[in-house]
């Protein structure tokens, strides 16, 4: 612990203040999951979305695909796997994906690309929530402003404070990105897949680990 770092160190003081604000709920530790757990989601769909554009030919035949407009010697010198990312950049870019909150972040370019769908409400809640909270630690420094506020009418909180995430918020979370990785999955495989029904099954175990974790307005804050 901080009693054993020698007092004259640099930033001592300030560590030992930090420890001391630490709730024994780990708030700071559950909210570097919740960005996390996000940073896992883009990154997983933006590989499965690349690995379309760039393996399945009709994917490229999509109309919002088709339509897209890129320099035509930078793309054609590029190799497949930069074209795919590249196209993507544009499919991103051409949707506003980015702007828009929880699962529809990525269902703006999945849609794009024919393979759209819908999300269990359970989980598009808990998506939407860690979105909200991703961008509250990442873009104000953890500090609850008016957008977070009414976003999350459940929160009970108020402005000005610090964003306390607990473990069971984490915990569904965590549920509704391995939910939602599986369904991205699920409507990429073919229907005959031999192992298709196992995989919906555990989908819907994770629905009811979100279930049981109670709604929203439940969770304790600081």
């Amino acid at each position: 612990g901080l009693k054993g770092l020698p007092k004259d160190k640099p930033l001592f003081d300030q560590l030992e203040a930090y420890a001391r604000r630490q709730s024994p709920d780990f708030f700071d530790l559950h909210a570097l999951v919740t960005v996390r757990l996000w940073s896992i989601l883009e990154a997983f769909v933006h590989d499965i979305c690349c690995f379309l554009l760039e393996k399945v030919p009709s994917v490229r035949q999509q109309p919002g695909v088709a339509k897209l407009k890129a320099p035509i010697i930078e793309f054609l010198d590029s190799d497949s796997q930069e074209q795919a990312d590249h196209l993507y950049e544009l499919l991103d870019s051409s949707c506003s994906a980015a702007l828009k909150p929880g699962a529809g972040r990525f269902e703006a370019v999945l849609s794009l690309l024919g393979y759209g769908g819908p999300v269990n409400k359970q989980v598009s809640d808990a998506l939407f929530y860690c979105s909200k909270l991703r961008n509250c630690i990442t873009h104000n420094d953890g500090i609850v402003d008016r957008q977070l506020v009414k976003a999350c009418p459940w929160w009970k909180g108020t402005e000005g404070t610090r964003v306390g995430i607990t473990a069971v918020m984490s915990q569904k979370h965590l549920y509704a990105a391995c939910w939602y990785m599986m369904e991205v999955q699920r409507r990429i495989l073919p229907s005959d897949f031999e192992r298709m029904d196992q995989l919906v099954e555990e989908q819907q175990s994770y629905i009811e680990s979100i279930e049981k974790g109670g709604a929203p307005g439940q969770f304790p804050f600081a």
